[in-house]
């Protein structure tokens, strides 16, 4: 028997249950009550139970379907699964498996047909918990809007935080923030609505305010999707029954009709997901604040309409990963963003195509050219189809070759950090001699001239230690065996052609496609094939101006 264990801890914390913790009650519950002295330890730190893609966990689920482990333990049940559905779906998985789950906190034992049920009364109650505490912040925000307060964090561009008495419903003076314009950026925000109802584009704006030497708050380009966010933000709006009539149209919870006075800005609450993205408009909460609005009605209504017609371009624009092999695979040469599937879509035609991110979002930071889709995913196939196992095999050599000199670069690094400590002694040493002889430079300048021959040394071997160190780090921790790689790239030759179903295709593909890197210039489109060396590039930084502080509430 082999048992996987998992722990999470969504941030680090020196208290409460530490991942160090949870995996050590594991391993000791498995030992005691199970007998099992085998494990694989997956951990996920930093990462919250609603996050589907958390690394080790998926990793762990991918050697689960391998069939590689007897049991599945974690501390407790809301450290692996988010909601009764997650539960559900993964309980199948482990039973198709023949995998045992247990929870040591809840004592839960798939085993038995108790453990079974009481793990679906405890798992429906934490969810009936989740959204009981969901529904309590929408009352909390309902009753925090009647006072129009901002409720902190980065204020918006062009207005600052700042903090006013307040006497509460008891007469009781309490404290609270308000927003107050900043001169010296709300022309900025002025000048983005002035521009956008000229040119009716999110990427003619930024382009525009680049060139005129304007940047965010932080200095950084101001990104498309900056933009975007300061356009759509009803926070500058000055108040008026025109204005809410809008949004009632939208079916927005609306307060504090009774402070319009064509002068005070809108204050929005509830417009972002638990996630961060936006939710939908009919999600809002709309009340009049204690700050001043800066841009009219007309004009934000109508830059409104604008991006709605902005979105159904785009809708025609948008080619989910249904439509796309190479979704999420290919790479941009140039900068290392993902390349994403789009298309265009007429009475004439319907084209599909690869495009950088970052070029779509600012397209003066890239210059790599879109990638025809049909094009691309002919040729990957075609190359696919033509592997030899002699690739996968030097591949495969190759990688072994550089987890054998990770050995050595350790060893190496171990005898490099002996030799820094010893330097390090000794100059210790010297210093203290230094310090009980005469003030006579003769004496000292041999101990001087020792401590800097030692100390150049050790900037030397810390050097090394650097580049071993990066060395090391290019290295994948890979558990595929060759013979697992083989199987795969045969499996992919054999069933490809004979599959109908898209997704089927796409997780063929995956299966043996690393990443793909695509080069205008050069016309090249690199495939890389798993089990090679190589790591998928990482995006170069800052990649847009992301900051939700300076546009976006």
């Amino acid at each position: 028997m082999k048992a996987a264990i998992y722990s999470r801890k969504s941030k680090f914390k020196e208290e409460g249950e530490s991942i160090e913790n949870q995996i050590n009650m594991c391993i000791n519950y498995a030992k005691v009550n199970l007998g099992i002295e085998e494990f694989d330890v997956f951990e996920d730190e930093g990462f919250s139970g609603k996050n589907t893609d958390r690394p080790q966990f998926l990793k762990m689920i991918k050697n689960i379907k391998n069939k590689k482990y007897s049991h599945f333990i974690c501390y407790r049940l809301d450290r692996a699964f988010r909601n009764v559905s997650d539960y559900s779906s993964n309980m199948e998985l482990f039973k198709e498996h023949g995998v045992a789950f247990i929870s040591i906190k809840e004592q839960f034992d798939t085993t038995t047909a108790m453990g079974r049920a009481m793990m679906n009364v405890s798992a429906t109650f934490a969810q009936l918990e989740r959204e009981t505490t969901a529904e309590r912040i929408k009352d909390n925000l309902r009753e925090l809007s009647k006072t129009g307060r901002w409720l902190g964090g980065p204020p918006p561009l062009g207005y600052e935080s700042i903090e006013v008495e307040n006497k509460d419903n008891l007469g009781k003076s309490r404290k609270k923030h308000i927003l107050k314009i900043k001169k010296d950026e709300i022309n900025i925000v002025k000048l983005v609505f002035k521009l956008f109802e000229k040119h009716k584009s999110f990427q003619k704006v930024s382009s525009l305010l680049e060139n005129q030497g304007i940047y965010s708050r932080k200095g950084r380009v101001f990104s498309r999707e900056l933009v975007k966010q300061t356009i759509n933000n009803p926070i500058y709006v000055a108040s008026d029954k025109k204005i809410m009539n809008y949004f009632k149209s939208y079916n927005c919870e609306i307060y504090n009709m009774e402070r319009i006075d064509g002068i005070s800005g809108l204050m929005p609450y509830n417009r972002r997901k638990e996630n961060g993205s936006f939710a939908p408009i009919e999600n809002w909460i709309i009340s009049i604040g204690e700050h001043e609005g800066v841009i009219s009605s007309e004009t934000w209504i109508r830059c409104q309409n604008v991006c709605n017609k902005i979105k159904e371009i785009a809708s025609n624009r948008q080619c989910t990963s249904q439509d796309a092999l190479l979704s999420g695979l290919i790479v941009c040469a140039k900068c290392n963003s993902g390349m994403a599937p789009r298309q265009n879509k007429s009475y004439k035609y319907h084209y599909r195509y690869y495009s950088c991110n970052l070029r779509n979002k600012s397209p003066n930071r890239c210059c790599n050219d879109a990638l025809n889709a049909y094009d691309a995913e002919e040729y990957v196939i075609k190359k696919l189809k033509s592997v030899k196992h002699e690739e996968i095999i030097a591949n495969y050599n190759e990688m072994q070759s550089k987890k054998i000199s990770v050995i050595g670069n350790n060893d190496l690094i171990k005898n490099y950090l002996k030799e820094i400590n010893n330097n390090k002694k000794i100059i210790s040493n010297l210093v203290l001699k230094l310090s009980a002889l005469d003030n006579d430079p003769i004496l000292w300048q041999p101990f001087k001239d020792e401590i800097k021959n030692l100390t150049d040394k050790n900037l030397v071997l810390e050097n090394k230690i650097n580049k071993l160190e990066s060395h090391n780090g290019e290295i994948v921790d890979m558990e595929e065996s060759l013979d697992e790689l083989l199987d795969t790239i045969d499996s992919f030759q054999k069933f490809y052609d004979f599959t109908d179903n898209f997704e089927e295709k796409k997780r063929l593909i995956r299966s043996v496609v690393k990443f793909i890197t695509w080069d205008s210039d050069s016309r090249k489109l690199d495939v890389v094939l798993v089990g090679s060396s190589k790591e998928r590039p990482t995006p170069f930084l800052p990649l847009s101006d992301s900051n939700r502080g300076d546009g976006s509430r």
